[in-house]
């Protein structure tokens, strides 16, 4: 049988594929929501565990990548790799704090960057190879070229910016330019 063509009246069906339309827009929405709020944003991959994994490159004088960002309570795992090119090569640290802390050189107006006032890791427990510890003040790892080293950890409640820095040399490192940020944005809902 024909459905009808007078104007004005809706054919049979129209309502549920009008409510399947609205559904999908409303999912469509959610999830692009649930992603923007929920996961990382600046190259983790997921790992079966959970975790989101990171790779922290380290060249002559400067991190690939130099900018992340994670959320509070976050699983995550860093690999931190030493991949300078130097002849001979160089040795390059890695530390992530707030608030430059230096030393005097016996210059009035130059001090050497020596580290943080303030250190992202302490009181946080980080998962290595080794076991499992709680760093109770600072957190620092030191690799020689061509060495890895790779860490797991929650992202503390400690939201805002936080800089990744080398002060080997003297501090010279850091003041060439190695150095990264890390944005550490709150859970969602808080």
């Amino acid at each position: 049988m024909a459905q009808s063509s007078t104007p004005g009246v809706a054919p049979k069906g129209g309502g549920q594929v009008l409510v399947a339309l609205i559904i999908f827009v409303i999912l469509f929405v959610a999830g692009w929501y649930w992603t923007r709020t929920t996961q990382p944003t600046s190259g983790g991959n997921m790992l079966a565990d959970g975790y989101h994994h990171y790779t922290i490159d380290e060249h002559d004088f400067y991190y690939e990548p130099g900018h992340l960002t994670w959320h509070v309570g976050e699983k995550v795992e860093v690999t931190l790799v030493n991949k300078n090119h130097a002849k001979p090569g160089q040795n390059h640290q890695w530390n992530m704090g707030r608030g430059l802390a230096s030393d005097a050189t016996g210059f009035v107006e130059h001090r050497e960057p020596t580290g943080w006032k303030t250190n992202f890791f302490a009181g946080v427990t980080i998962n290595t190879k080794s076991g499992v510890e709680k760093i109770q003040k600072d957190f620092s790892v030191s690799l020689t070229p061509g060495q890895h080293f790779t860490f797991k950890f929650i992202v503390p409640n400690k939201p805002g910016k936080w800089t990744y820095g080398c002060f080997l040399q003297n501090g010279q490192h850091f003041l060439d330019g190695m150095k990264g940020v890390v944005d550490v944005v709150p859970a969602s809902g808080n």
